[in-house]
């Protein structure tokens, strides 16, 4: 009896496990799809674009969109400064993300039309911080908080679901 009862009470734990934690689950910080290339150095600041285009079709092909999206992307662009801030010798880094957008598909050529750019966030800063802290700052940009030490400009938007 003391048996079954053991073994009830171990099946029925097994059972909760995969649901444990799911309430304060990040997204997942995913590797950044999509060229990150240096775009301008001046005096002080370095800006990084990140063409997003591949990593926004995935989070859309998933339908991670709207604040977990933007918190994914967040945590994904932090840690693609943090690879590429060696390349930076100025005391500022900035890394503005953002996809090209699609339009209707196309009568003649069957396939998606270039609809424009969208510049969905830019996210800056201090470069010795950030070579401390990308670890830290990824995991609570993938939570929803801000850092303290990360600015961030949120100018756009995911694509819609589809």
């Amino acid at each position: 009896m003391l048996l079954r009862s053991l073994a009830i009470a171990v099946a029925g734990t097994l059972a909760l496990l995969p649901l444990a934690g799911i309430a304060d689950d990040a997204p997942a910080v995913r590797p950044a799809s999509g060229a990150v290339i240096m775009a301008k150095a001046s005096g002080d600041s370095t800006l990084f674009i990140w063409d997003a285009t591949p990593y926004v079709t995935q989070l859309v092909s998933d339908k991670m969109l709207g604040d977990d999206g933007l918190h994914a992307i967040e945590a994904t662009a932090i840690q693609a400064l943090a690879d590429k801030v060696k390349k930076a010798s100025t005391a500022a880094v900035t890394v503005r993300e953002l996809y090209s957008k699609t339009g209707a598909v196309s009568p003649v050529y069957g396939s998606p039309t270039f609809a424009g750019v969208e510049r969905v966030v830019t996210i800056g800063a201090q470069r010795a911080a950030l070579e401390k802290n990308a670890e830290a700052w990824s995991a609570s940009l993938a939570k929803g908080t801000i850092p303290q030490g990360v600015t961030i400009d949120i100018s756009g938007k995911l694509p819609p679901a589809q």
